[in-house]
């Protein structure tokens, strides 16, 4: 990497994080993809300055032989996209290579859910005779209730939780706040970890995060990833199960239940209804396989068997009854 391009990545960087509010996963995701372009760039001895739309195609074409996804592909072009879109309007570069750069096309693949079933066996199977089974069994209680992000779970604090009016105040991406409910299922366990497991791990430290690990900390992503295939794994759930299937689930459940899609994308905080659109495709396979399985299929199947035994002759004959015609 040659040495000036290094401040352009931490600049930027540091712009996302504290301007447009990214969160820090999100940033890491960006370091990660632009430091793998920065790389690239010091193996063909070239620097950003002078960078055309052939040497970001030649870059393309070096993942593709790496191998990688089209979304993984995806995720990288946008990343670019925003990086040199940042230099250019902040005139640290004088034209951006990436301004024409197409995106892979690719099928777009639907979210995959799991059905209401295995969710409730799932969460009954939880125990909660220790604190930290209890503080799993709110967890993922309020994660299918509310369809929350694991990240939005994991950062609520004490005082975003509404129990008389039975809300949440989320902070998601791009710091926006919105106000999401969760109903009185959740809110039971959510106030017996409060009352009977929370105290247990802050051993006389203060913490104002409602999930905490076992030395009063934050709970982290990866804790919630292991301690819900634990569960899984204990409840005999076959299926792979992690923390955003139940967010696509929560999603796919209302809209199966009638719930209009524009409550659904408040909800999910998402910035556009089109992102919440994929989630009616999922709902409308899952009707077209509901009524593959009604008893008429299998009654049309064995009438057009009957009917190409029996077929009618070719003309049909005259009709008899004139008044009919």
């Amino acid at each position: 990497m040659t040495s000036h391009n290094g401040p352009y990545l931490d600049a930027f960087l540091e712009y996302i994080l504290a301007v447009r509010g990214y969160s820090q996963h999100t940033v890491s995701n960006y370091k990660r993809d632009i430091e793998q372009f920065l790389r690239y760039l010091n193996s063909q001895k070239k620097d950003l300055e002078h960078l055309k739309e052939f040497d970001l195609v030649s870059y393309l074409v070096f993942l593709n032989k790496k191998g990688y996804s089209m979304s993984t592909l995806a995720r990288k072009i946008s990343s670019l996209k925003s990086f040199f879109r940042y230099l250019h309007e902040n005139g640290l570069i004088t034209s951006n290579p990436t301004r024409y750069l197409q995106y892979p096309k690719h099928t777009r693949k639907l979210p995959d859910i799991v059905d209401t079933e295995t969710i409730f066996q799932f969460l009954d199977s939880i125990p909660t005779s220790t604190p930290i089974d209890l503080r799993d069994r709110a967890l993922f209680e309020l994660l299918y209730a509310t369809g929350l992000r694991i990240s939005e779970i994991l950062h609520l604090k004490l005082q975003d939780i509404d129990f008389e009016e039975g809300f949440l105040r989320v902070k998601g991406k791009g710091g926006k706040y919105r106000r999401v409910p969760f109903h009185q299922r959740a809110r039971q366990w959510l106030e017996k970890y409060l009352t009977e497991g929370r105290h247990h791990f802050l051993r006389k430290r203060r913490s104002p995060f409602v999930f905490l690990n076992r030395f009063g900390g934050k709970l982290s992503r990866v804790s919630a990833w292991s301690r819900l295939r634990f569960h899984a794994s204990r409840a005999g759930i076959r299926e792979t199960l992690f923390p955003h299937l139940f967010r696509h689930s929560f999603a796919t459940h209302l809209l199966e239940g009638g719930a209009d899609i524009r409550i659904v994308q408040v909800l999910l905080g998402h910035a556009s209804i089109q992102t919440t659109e994929k989630y009616t495709h999922i709902a409308h396979e899952r009707l077209r396989e509901a009524v593959a399985l009604h008893p008429l299929k299998g009654m049309l199947k064995r009438k057009s068997h009957e009917s190409d035994r029996h077929h009618r002759p070719a003309e049909d004959p005259p009709c008899t009854n004139q008044s009919e015609e």
